[in-house]
């Protein structure tokens, strides 16, 4: 799908090259947008074309989010499957709304928090374990689903009973599967993640450059950059999730009570730590936030991003008012949504209504931003074809 869009981008702005800069002399029958032609692409060594441009913001947008997703163990792995919580659904979602993955990546880091510190006596026990547990990556065989919390339920508590989570052996705990050995499962590794980081690094560094030097910035770029912006805190917050982990491990609850380990079965809570004893910290309270507000803070983000492009220059001036008003409404509707999520249950109907009505309000900016995004394209200035020289000597793929 990706390359058919990248097809139908050239052809339709095939005309838009640099080749009658390059030879420094105006295109014939040139329209009234303006193109300032001493600020032309004249020398080949500092261009780049059409092509590079829509490749690298592409690559750029398709990898950052591709690594940033880290979605839990399916229920039944199909290299195909196109199910709930699978990588490739993810994936569009994160296209169509960034910010409520976002949220997702937060609520399951807070769930994590909460775990690892319930957890801080069990040696061996890391972030890994808790955002393993939370994807579903211990399976109960007996039961049939997989080994997860109910509600305020005390994992040290629940997790004991299964000796392929936890191994006892008198007040003794520790993990029964290690750290290392999760990892082992996981799909991601140290390289993918440095190359991915690399090309963000030189397509951020080429466009605050761009910046800096005055030079001309597409939409394209633009809205890769705020995808990336968001693409980078979840994968901040899922750093420790194991990634495509295809299977589970099969564990099985302990019915009968070992003779040996009768004092470690009547009393399986494991004793509290000052950090899991003290729910004012900054951090306890850090983590009790809703998953709601940090919607509203990634809208900001994201939207706040496309509003870098409100001096741009636009073929039209509906153009570039259309692109004002879309960034604006972009920026205010999560605040809108989650003001009406947080009132949901006082005021049902005003905040149901609000809660549609900016949400249709978005989908339409972000229909109308998408557009022109690729319309822009057809009709760019000269000097968005000159390049910076010293961003090419950052190591990067297209």
């Amino acid at each position: 799908m990706a390359a058919a869009l990248v097809s139908f981008i050239l052809t339709q702005s095939i005309y838009a090259a640099p080749t009658p800069q390059i030879c420094g002399h105006p295109p014939p029958n040139s329209t009234a947008f303006s193109i300032n032609y001493s600020d032309a692409c004249n020398d080949l060594r500092n261009c780049r074309t059409m092509w590079s441009i829509v490749y690298s913001c592409l690559l750029t947008m398709i990898a950052c989010m591709w690594t940033a997703i880290h979605p839990d163990v399916p229920k039944q792995y199909s290299a195909w499957s196109f199910g709930e919580g699978s990588r490739k659904v993810d994936m569009i979602c994160m296209l169509i709304f960034p910010e409520l993955l976002v949220s997702a990546a937060w609520r399951e880091f807070s769930v994590a928090w909460r775990i690892s510190t319930r957890c801080a006596g069990i040696k061996g026990w890391s972030f890994t374990h808790s955002y393993f547990v939370i994807m579903g990556g211990f399976f109960d065989s007996s039961k049939r689903k997989a080994v997860k919390l109910d509600g305020n339920e005390d994992p040290s508590t629940l997790f004991v009973k299964y000796p392929g989570i936890i191994a006892r052996s008198g007040d003794h705990r520790e993990v029964a599967v290690s750290r290392e050995q999760i990892l082992d499962r996981s799909k991601g590794n140290f390289f993918a993640k440095s190359i991915v980081v690399l090309q963000l690094l030189w397509f951020t560094t080429q466009y605050v450059g761009r910046w800096a030097g005055h030079l001309p910035r597409s939409l394209l770029e633009t809205m890769t950059v705020a995808y990336a912006a968001l693409s980078i805190l979840v994968c901040a917050l899922w750093w420790h999730k194991p990634l495509d982990v295809h299977f589970p491990i099969h564990v099985t609850e302990e019915t009968e009570p070992n003779p040996s380990n009768s004092d470690a079965v009547a009393d399986p809570a494991l004793p509290k730590t000052e950090n899991t004893s003290n729910p004012t910290s900054p951090a306890a309270k850090l983590m009790e936030t809703s998953p709601t507000w940090i919607f509203l803070v990634t809208g900001i983000i994201f939207g706040g991003v496309h509003c870098l492009a409100w001096s741009f220059l636009f073929p039209t001036h509906a153009e570039k008012l259309l692109w004002r008003i879309s960034a604006i409404i972009m920026t205010v509707s999560p605040g809108a949504s989650a003001w009406a999520i947080e009132r949901l249950e006082k005021d049902e109907g005003t905040s149901e209504f609000l809660l549609s009505l900016s949400m249709l309000f978005y989908a339409i900016a972000r229909i109308i931003l998408f557009t022109l995004t690729f319309t822009s394209l057809q009709s760019p200035p000269a000097a968005l074809y000159r390049t910076i020289s010293w961003t090419s000597f950052i190591p990067h793929l297209g």
